[in-house]
């Protein structure tokens, strides 16, 4: 690389494309031109350690996957069909998806939103506030949580809050758990 230049400017020159090429990839994360096109997981984005990361597929990408597990700030993945939203541990996140969709949201610091469709599983344990729609058949799990759940028929969805406890129906037709109408 550098042959003729001296040591302490070959050493400056490393440093700073080191420095870019870290500074680029945390300021990025997984917001990318076309973040399910990833040559070597197709649909997978993984979220650097205490990144924030935005990440979609289209009907195209038949596995939609986000990994916002490492202290990440807020996240989001919006797919179609199949889609895993691994949030365990973030300040917040967002998921929307179709049918057969998994988001797990235990112990999210902030706030947890998943918008889901029928056959999905939606993990809120130990959220402060976790929000939950599903448009068909879903189970929610809010074992140690606080969540709101609206189901398009209230008779699909099975909502766990843990030690046995039922849910609350509220006047809105959601059903919540550990928390007031």
């Amino acid at each position: 690389m550098a042959h003729g230049l001296p040591h302490r400017a070959r050493s400056f020159l490393v440093a700073v494309l080191v420095w870019a090429g870290a500074a680029s990839g945390v300021v990025s994360g997984c917001q990318r031109e076309n973040p399910c096109r990833d040559p070597t997981n197709d649909g997978m984005c993984y979220c650097p350690v205490g990144a924030s990361c935005q990440h979609s597929c289209n009907a195209a990408v038949p596995n939609c996957t986000l990994g916002c597990t490492q202290k990440n700030y807020a996240c989001s993945v919006a797919c179609v069909d199949d889609c895993t939203a691994l949030c365990t541990g973030a300040y917040t996140c967002d998921a929307t998806c179709g049918q057969r969709c998994s988001v797990s949201c235990e112990w999210v610091k902030q706030r947890c939103t998943a918008h889901v469709g029928p056959n999905s599983h939606v993990n809120c344990g130990g959220v402060s506030d976790c929000d939950v729609r599903c448009e068909g058949p879903c189970d929610v799990s809010c074992t140690g949580g606080q969540c709101r759940v609206r189901c398009s028929d209230p008779a699909d969805c099975e909502i766990d809050c843990g030690g046995g406890t039922a849910p609350t129906a509220c006047p809105d037709g959601s059903r919540v758990c550990g928390r007031p109408c």
